[in-house]
């Protein structure tokens, strides 16, 4: 796995806006920034399986205890530089803007979904999706 480090896999980077609202806040005037990170996900030539990762990676996220712990309970997911905006998430149910409702899949839906992905994956790059994580990950 030694030549694998230098495959250069292509990325799409995704912008968010990691906040805190407290449910009484009706009008969303006092949402406080807690911090902005970037998601990479691999170019898999398909943006609905992009936006899609993205999506559920800060929605996975927001069970996290360190998001917990910091109050974040609100999402806004871009592209990359903040130049669209992709999906508004958030755990309280407001009703000040219109929302998405994201509704977890259900697990054989994700599971294909995920399959397709590792197929496109190796398709496209000859290697293993799961490798590509771990080297992200610094594992």
């Amino acid at each position: 796995m030694t030549g694998f480090k230098t495959l250069d896999i292509p990325i799409r980077t995704f912008e968010v806006e990691l906040k805190h609202r407290e449910p009484e806040d009706a009008t969303g005037e006092h949402e406080t920034l807690i911090a902005t990170e970037q998601i990479k996900v691999p170019n898999l030539r398909n943006r609905k399986w992009e936006k899609r990762w993205a999506i559920c990676s800060v929605w996975n996220n927001f069970s996290n205890p360190e998001a917990k712990k910091l109050g974040i309970n609100q999402a806004f997911i871009f592209t990359k530089n903040f130049k669209q905006l992709i999906i508004r998430l958030e755990i309280n149910a407001f009703q000040d803007e219109q929302a998405e409702t994201l509704e977890p899949p259900q697990q054989d839906v994700y599971d294909e979904w995920l399959n397709q992905v590792k197929k496109q994956f190796k398709k496209l790059y000859g290697c293993e999706l799961t490798d590509w994580e771990k080297l992200q990950c610094g594992a």
